[in-house]
């Protein structure tokens, strides 16, 4: 027998209406301390957030997206007052929203949804918490992949569609980095999409330089993934092709080397300026709490310096004549990184300095995962922020070895 409380018996929709109206507060207050920076600085540049897609949706209590979203606030809840049985509820309501996520994708139209992605993303994030299994992660990335393919980049510059592929678009370089593969976002008609977002990001009253360059620089990072999975294949091709193709890949990651360089500085140059409330559109510190834009920067400046390395080591092996130079920039790079590293991954340490000039045998880049049941922090920290601000490089380890 079902008890009713005085409400559902007054009005059924009563409660409903109710839980949702928690439900927003809920995953407002999640939001915030699991994205904080990132959401914050980037709320305004889409045409509909992640809050207000939420708050929406209100009386819309029985659906995938609507289970997936209550699986991360109740496991929020369970961090926030170290309280089991909201741990619990949240594994039920993952498994509740994953068996209607498997019903969504079964057809071809209701996989191209946003309430579909939305969904597919929401469960990735709450798998990146709870590490279930150690390729679980990878899992969730290679479906919501499949959808955005399926959906086509179009499908993600307008409404809530832009906000859903800004936020994952991030952990699809961590993933393809872990898999060897090359993102497929470097694609021609993704890239497409990504110059799109920057150009209309450029028009809006809240835009400033720094905008500019996160996007640049978010390109250039965007590389990374095919520059590691082409510098591996070296050693397979035939002698007569090596030498050519190894000769135009330095180039190339020499080239994004000084583009990311480059930006470096520029980032630095509109940083300054904002502060110093130079730039003539600089609506942004008003209107965002400082400490906001703060973490932002230094996130994003992060994520920079880890791609630097990661090219560093690519340019050590094909091109080992200049190793002494490259070491000592990584040494710099690695020292600067190592300043923050406690309160960033507290089980894991960058090991200085790097392998031995003289090791024998043709060095070879190795990377890790770092969304490990060891490495995982709950949601009431600001762990997946800092992956998805630093261009999801803070979700890897990559080390050169041999």
């Amino acid at each position: 027998m079902v008890h009713l409380s005085i409400d559902e018996f007054v009005s059924p929709s009563l409660s409903v209406k109710a839980i949702s109206s928690q439900q927003t507060q809920i995953f407002t207050n999640y939001v915030l301390a699991s994205f904080p920076c990132f959401f914050r600085c980037t709320e305004t540049r889409v045409p509909v957030n992640w809050v207000e897609y939420v708050d929406r949706r209100r009386g819309s209590m029985n659906s995938c997206f609507d289970w997936a979203v209550r699986a991360c606030t109740a496991a929020y809840l369970g961090a926030l007052h170290n309280d089991p049985r909201y741990v619990y509820a949240s594994q039920d309501l993952y498994n509740r929203a994953l068996r209607g996520l498997a019903h969504l994708v079964a057809n071809e139209e209701t996989a191209k949804l946003d309430e579909t992605l939305a969904s597919a993303i929401t469960l990735a994030v709450f798998e990146k918490h709870s590490c279930s299994s150690p390729d679980a992660w990878l899992r969730h990335a290679s479906g919501i992949r499949t959808l955005m393919k399926l959906r086509g980049p179009q499908a993600h510059l307008q409404g809530f569609g832009r906000a859903m592929y800004i936020v994952y678009r991030n952990f699809l370089i961590s993933a393809a980095l872990v898999e060897g593969e090359a993102c497929f976002l470097e694609e021609p008609e993704w890239r497409e999409l990504n110059e799109q977002i920057a150009a209309e990001n450029a028009k809006l009253p809240t835009s400033s330089l720094y905008t500019d360059v996160v996007e640049r620089g978010f390109l250039e990072v965007l590389k990374l993934p095919g520059y590691v999975k082409r510098t591996r294949e070296l050693p397979n091709l035939p002698p007569g092709v090596r030498g050519a193709t190894q000769s135009i890949l330095l180039q190339d990651v020499q080239a994004t080397c000084a583009a990311l360089r480059g930006i470096s500085t520029e980032f630095g140059i509109s940083i300054s300026m904002l502060r110093s409330g130079q730039d003539g559109k600089a609506t942004f510190v008003g209107p965002v709490p400082h400490f906001f834009f703060e973490g932002y920067s230094s996130l994003f400046s992060r994520g920079v310096r880890l791609a630097l390395l990661i090219l560093n080591y690519l340019i050590v092996i094909m091109d080992p004549k200049q190793r002494t130079a490259i070491d000592s920039d990584n040494f710099m790079l690695m020292s600067d990184l190592s300043r923050n590293q406690q309160s960033l991954h507290p089980n894991f340490r960058f090991n200085l300095p790097l392998t031995p000039p003289k090791s024998p045998g043709r060095p070879s880049i190795v990377v890790r995962s770092l969304i490990t049941a060891e490495n995982s922090q709950p949601p009431t920290t600001d762990w997946m922020d800092r992956i998805i601000t630093t261009m999801g490089l803070e979700a890897v380890h990559v080390s050169l070895v041999g």
